[in-house]
């Protein structure tokens, strides 16, 4: 990146870069926690079903 290259006049840009992508970030990993605790609440389920039926 030619911020890096072009010093220390372009540190608030990049820490602006850093904070947006750290938000971005935090958003794709509490949809992914969301998906993940669907599947837990589905394999609970199937795990019950198949104990019942033996």
């Amino acid at each position: 990146m030619n911020w890096v290259v072009e010093g220390d006049n372009t540190t608030q840009l990049r820490l602006e870069m850093m904070q947006n992508h750290k938000q971005v970030v935090l958003a794709e990993i509490s949809l992914m926690t969301e998906s993940l605790q669907g599947i837990d609440v589905k394999i609970t389920r199937y795990t019950k079903r198949t104990q019942e039926r033996k």
